[in-house]
């Protein structure tokens, strides 16, 4: 029961950076969520210790997205 729980909060978690991250980038939900997904899953792969990978998925989306808004 405990890890269904968890499961749960990581998925609420997660459904709740997306929100934000939209909502402060201007972007789609739907695409910020297509690249979360890919963030999280290459730092899942590459990650030794799986504790930060939320933290770092977040801020490396935010910075995607940042980047991709500013003028050439």
């Amino acid at each position: 029961m405990s890890d269904q729980r968890t499961i749960q909060a990581e998925s609420d978690s997660r459904q709740s950076d997306i929100e934000r991250i939209a909502r402060e980038t201007a972007v789609p939900i739907e695409t910020v969520h297509e690249i979360y997904d890919i963030e999280h899953a290459k730092l899942e792969t590459q990650a030794r210790i799986k504790t930060f990978i939320g933290v770092l998925t977040r801020r490396r989306v935010k910075e995607f997205l940042q980047a991709q808004s500013e003028p050439s």
